[in-house]
């Protein structure tokens, strides 16, 4: 899901998607909330974020492919967050 978000999809697709696949989905996301303490956010909010946090980790925290050119993984969104 968080690929197709910076893909530019649009997060009412993805979010039908994946309640479709998982209808168990908002049980256990405000199960995990309270166990957590944390509050709610939007999905607009969480995608954000997500993106923000996943586009800060390149160049300093890319992880390398354990053989001997010791090559970097191609980065979850190349050209930074939509």
């Amino acid at each position: 899901m968080w690929r197709d978000l910076a893909k530019g999809f649009a997060i009412s697709e993805l979010d039908s998607d994946l309640r479709a696949d998982h209808p168990e989905f908002d049980a256990e996301r405000d199960r995990l909330l309270h166990a957590l303490g944390l509050a709610s956010l939007s999905e607009e909010e969480a995608a954000a974020r997500l993106l923000s946090v996943a586009a800060r980790t390149a160049p300093d925290y890319v992880p390398r492919v354990p053989d001997d050119d010791h090559l970097p993984y191609e980065l979850l969104f190349p050209s930074g967050p939509a």
